[in-house]
């Protein structure tokens, strides 16, 4: 199978040119630069494709006879640049040139931002309402992928991950954190207390398995429209505090604010996901992996 992947030099994206290249994929990086792909820049059967997303020419022609479109790009910037209105822009021309190159299949890797604000239980089929302008920005990308569908008979699947934890795809590759994670990792390197507000956490996703279910969409016969990655029980972030002191042999107090006002953890539903993989999924050692990681880059400076 032929896969055009999008946004391939990024932390998400070097994973999944991992995963695809690695079962037999014949993989095409879309990418600006080529000295991010690591060892994938001149592998066999890999090609790279130097553009710039903007440039409509050099992406429709680089999307000819290829079966796949992966999209994990994401063109955004400082406030008030208004990249994402460009982020948008490219995500409509990209699926609206996939589909007129005879691209089967789009896989477009959106967000659960697109869900907030998030409510007690929650699923794909959960009427979208984003809160921010990254939440919009995805939101609207997935609109654009269902219009491009419906013009050109595609098939579009959306993955909607939420915070990404897990090693680079090796070393010396593209990495990204939640900014809270760091924060927490940042305090215990140092000796600081962390502090968390009681009850609150999220459902986290490995990296590794955001590239598994991308690589298996890619095949799979009648797939859902949307699929939310995430492991199946969420993470309380006094539960990853005290992962992140244990990890690093840490003096730091954790310290658990606002215990009067505890409410449940919001939580995705995660059945699909789950039956595509065979199986519930966890993020705890993704989640160690991260961490670890955070303390390395925070020694080096």
């Amino acid at each position: 199978m032929r896969v055009l992947l999008t946004g391939a030099s990024g932390y998400v994206g070097l994973h999944l040119a991992r995963e695809l290249y690695d079962h037999g994929d014949e993989l095409t990086a879309l990418v600006r630069s080529a000295e991010k792909l690591g060892p994938y820049a001149h592998a066999p059967g890999a090609s790279v494709v130097l553009a710039d997303l903007e440039d409509e020419a050099r992406v429709a022609s680089a999307l000819e006879d290829h079966d796949v479109c992966v999209h994990a790009a994401l063109l955004w910037g400082e406030p008030g640049t208004e990249l994402e209105m460009r982020d948008t822009a490219v995500a409509a021309k990209l699926f609206d040139a996939a589909g007129r190159a005879g691209v089967s299949r789009c896989i477009y890797v959106s967000s659960v931002a697109v869900h907030r604000p998030f409510s007690r239980e929650m699923s794909e089929d959960d009427r979208v309402g984003a809160t921010d302008l990254y939440g919009a920005t995805k939101a609207a990308g997935e609109l654009v992928l269902r219009a491009a569908c419906a013009e050109h008979g595609m098939t579009g699947i959306v993955v909607r991950p939420g915070p990404v934890v897990g090693a680079p795809a090796f070393p010396g590759a593209s990495f990204r954190s939640d900014h809270r994670l760091e924060a927490m990792v940042g305090a215990g390197v140092e000796g600081r207390a962390i502090e968390v507000s009681d009850g609150e956490g999220r459902q986290l996703s490995d990296v590794a398995m955001v590239a598994r279910v991308v690589r298996r969409l890619a095949r799979v016969d009648d797939p859902h429209p949307t699929y939310l990655c995430l492991e199946r029980e969420p993470h309380t972030w006094e539960a990853i505090a005290r992962t992140v002191v244990a990890e690093l042999g840490s003096g730091s107090e954790v310290r658990v604010l606002d215990r009067e006002a505890r409410e449940p953890i919001p939580r995705f539903r995660t059945d699909r996901v789950d039956s595509l993989l065979g199986g519930p999924c966890d993020a705890d050692a993704a989640l160690i992996e991260h961490v670890r990681h955070l303390a390395y880059l925070h020694d080096r400076g």
